[in-house]
This record gives C-alpha cells, structure tokens and sequence, in this order.
C-alpha cells in the first residue's frame, strides 16, 4: 500500500465533491471531514502526519461515501452523523432537521444576555426542538435553568432525547406536542424560543436537493406564506409567559422566532399588532434578517384573533 501526501488525498477527493459543493474552498472542507471520519482523528492529527496510507477497504468505505453524497445528495451532516454547535456535539439523522450556523449564532447571543441576570433559574420553552440543539444550548451554558422543549414528530423527540444524553443534559424535559397544544395552562415562562417551519412552499424549488430530499418536509414548509406556525407562536405565547422584572430591567426579550430572510417586517407589524413590547428584528452576521423578538409585558392574550 502506497503512501501518498495529505494534499493529494484532499485534492482527488475535493476534486469529486465540486458537484455538491459551492467551490473548490468547501469541497476542501467536505474532504478534512471525510478523512478525519475515515481515519477516526482530528484535523491537527492528520496534518501532524503529513502522509497517508489507506487500506484497500478505506479506499471502498470513501468511495461509497463520496456516492452517496454526490448521487444520492445526503447531506454531508447526516453521513458524518453530527455536528458542532457551539460546544456540543449534536447527533443527526435523517430526516430530523440539521443545526445550522445561523440558528447557533442567535442562541448564543441571547444566552450571553442572559448569563449576567442575578437570578438564572430561569423556565425556558423551546417549540418545535427538532434535534434538541437550541434546548441543549440553553441547559448546557444556563444549568441553574429549566428548559422544556416540544416537537409534533416522535422521530425528533427520540433524537432530541439521545441528544441530552450524548451531552449529560437532564435539566431539558421533552414533550410530544403540537406547540402549545400539550403545555398546561397554569405552565409560566420566563422566555420562549422557535425556530419553526418557516418556508413557503413557493419557495420549494430554490432549496437544494439535499435538503428537500433528505429533511423532513414538516420540519422546513409551513402554509400562509411560511408564517402560519409562526402566527400561531405568537397569537398563544402571552399566555405562557410570565412577568420577569429583572429581564424587563434589562430589555431581554421573552420570545424570539427564527424566521426566513424575507418575513422580518410582516412578523414584526404582526408581533406589534399583537401588542407585544420592543419588537426588534436581530440580523446575523451575514446581515440577514434572522430573528424577531418582543416583550409580552402586560399584553393580554390575542388568541382571539
């Protein structure tokens, strides 16, 4: 068995990912994450080495791989079988929807607001939890904190279940539940979070294959535009949340909604027409618009509507 450069394993293999990769950059990238799967180690571990000798099943095992990933569109993601997010590591699996950058970037940040209240024994509802990855956020970086985390797919739940015991998380309670249709009445938050199905189906055929292919349809499409759920969230979370004066103190929303890059003013006009206080729109890094988030101080319930 030969014994060939790193560079040359990463050149031929990004070579054969540029059909599902945006450029040559990323498919380098795909190629790191192949080979450090392949060979069970860490990039630093594989540049230490500079060279490399794979058996002849190796070469059969990336090969398949590299089949599936470029016939068969999987994400990337679900072959490797879990992802960073922050400092967790969260299992996936088909078709449970995959953490994204994006979502990482917007917890953190209200989790850095929230780590400097006095009192962090703070309740949390995460609706349609998927993977568990905002949940888990929350109860890893806040574990004086309580956080119940609902989905509408059995699937999800039981993933989002392994996900708290891959990462020795029990302060997270899981609930099968239609959003609020399985929370008690007489439950009260201190916040709540979504990153709901938001896209319109008109939308359907801008989406890569990989992800109309592979991620759970309900997990993604949402009727009314892609705002019906999001209405929904927003119509019943006065309700469920509870006055906190020291977030109020220091203007800490009590819901954020993910949303699509195109919905920002819409749920903000429908977020303010619902009587909620300081409605913002947060942008990620990108410049996006990525979240819309209010106060429900003293907001009397717009169920109704």
């Amino acid at each position: 068995m030969e014994k060939l450069p790193l560079s040359h394993y990463l050149k031929k293999i990004s070579q054969q990912l540029l059909p599902i990769s945006k450029d040559h950059y990323l498919a380098e990238q795909y190629a790191w994450l192949l080979l450090a799967k392949l060979l069970n180690k860490t990039k630093t571990e594989l540049i230490v080495q500079h060279s490399l000798t794979l058996t002849p099943e190796q070469n059969h095992i990336l090969k398949e791989w590299i089949q599936i990933l470029v016939i068969k569109k999987m994400p990337i993601q679900y072959l490797l079988g879990s992802v960073q997010f922050a400092d967790l590591e969260i299992l996936v699996e088909p078709p449970t929807l995959i953490p994204r950058p994006e979502t990482e970037e917007w917890v953190m940040n209200i989790i850095d607001q929230l780590k400097k209240l006095k009192n962090q024994h703070l309740r949390i509802l995460d609706l349609a939890t998927g993977s568990g990855c905002i949940a888990l956020l929350f109860a890893h970086y806040l574990p004086h904190a309580h956080i119940t985390a609902t989905d509408i797919s059995l699937v999800a739940l039981h993933l989002a279940q392994k996900n708290s015991a891959h990462n020795s998380l029990k302060n997270v309670t899981f609930i099968e539940s239609d959003l609020f249709t399985a929370i008690p009445r007489t439950a009260a938050y201190d916040m709540i979070v979504s990153n709901p199905p938001y896209i319109a189906e008109s939308e359907r055929t801008n989406l890569d294959a990989s992800v109309v292919q592979w991620e759970d349809e309900r997990a993604l499409f949402a009727a009314d535009n892609g705002l019906f759920l999001i209405k929904k969230i927003i119509n019943k979370a006065p309700r469920y949340i509870k006055q906190n004066d020291e977030m109020k103190k220091h203007n800490i929303p009590q819901i954020m909604i993910e949303i699509g890059h195109t919905q920002a003013n819409l749920v903000k006009n429908y977020m303010s027409a619902a009587h909620y206080n300081y409605v913002h729109i947060y942008k990620d890094t990108h410049m996006i618009d990525r979240v819309v988030a209010g106060r429900v101080d003293h907001v009397a319930d717009s169920s109704a509507q």
